[in-house]
């Protein structure tokens, strides 16, 4: 897919930027972004000059959660829950699979199955003003993108509870950050320069170690045992001393010194 028309896609340096784009609707997902989304995050992965995908929203809003809009035909047309149940889910699958470090940044309102999205970067940091919720249970429903499995591996079980069950949709930045969901809060009027400076920062380093960071870390959450851990840890360590990358550092570290 060459061009996207519900999301913006762009790369400077080694950062990707994958921004939300239906400022009109909030940013919420319609077929057509969910479309956009799985292709840009399978297209990312194969950007060998990208460490770093920046995921946000345009406007006023990071992302409300599914188009309501398309609820009304739900009832009528199989298709439309067919894509409510399963192309939602493999948009979690493709960020979960990507092996960049992927970066949220949050303003405005991150709600329902946005908010399951933002779940997935590897960082969060939002401006103060931002909103969040878990919105489904409203509706009778509960959260469908990943909500259940992925917020209580992110906070306390009992603080994923009572977001999924209370359905509120005013829970301040530093409430999110307190229940352990957000990397860090700036205030609005430094949030632009500060992300700046940690995209930057993190962008810098080598892709590789970055790559290899991620999926050791993640391996290790789910391997059940310190030892495996530690052992994961140390093929990585191995791994990467005797790259191509880290050999020509240390030899250019060897000339120096000489």
């Amino acid at each position: 897919m060459s061009a996207y028309t519900t999301i913006l896609y762009e790369i400077q340096g080694t950062v990707c930027s994958i921004t939300l784009n239906r400022p009109d609707k909030y940013n919420a997902i319609n077929r057509e972004m969910a479309t956009e989304l799985l292709d840009a995050f399978r297209k990312v992965r194969d950007e060998a000059g990208v460490a770093v995908v920046v995921l946000t929203g345009a406007g006023k809003a990071f992302c409300t959660g599914g188009d309501l809009t398309i609820f009304p035909s739900l009832a009528e047309h199989g298709n439309s829950l067919n894509w409510l149940s399963h192309s939602g889910l493999d948009v979690i699958r493709a960020m979960h699979g990507c092996e960049k470090v992927i970066i949220g940044k949050i303003t405005g309102h991150c709600l329902a199955g946005g908010l399951e999205i933002a779940l997935c970067c590897d960082l969060l940091y939002a401006s103060e003003s931002a909103k969040f919720g878990v919105t489904e249970i409203n509706m009778g429903i509960l959260p469908g993108w990943g909500g259940t499995a992925q917020l209580p591996r992110s906070m306390p079980v009992f603080r994923a509870r009572e977001l999924i069950y209370s359905g509120r949709k005013d829970y301040m930045a530093r409430d999110m950050y307190d229940m352990g969901f957000l990397t860090r809060v700036f205030k609005d009027d430094e949030f632009e320069q500060k992300f700046r400076e940690i995209v930057a920062n993190i962008s810098s380093k080598k892709p590789t170690a970055l790559r290899m960071g991620k999926e050791v870390m993640a391996k290790s959450l789910e391997c059940g045992g310190l030892e495996t851990a530690l052992a994961l840890e140390r093929d990585a360590i191995q791994w990467l001393i005797y790259s191509p990358e880290i050999q020509a550092i240390l030899e250019a570290l060897k000339k120096q010194q000489g």
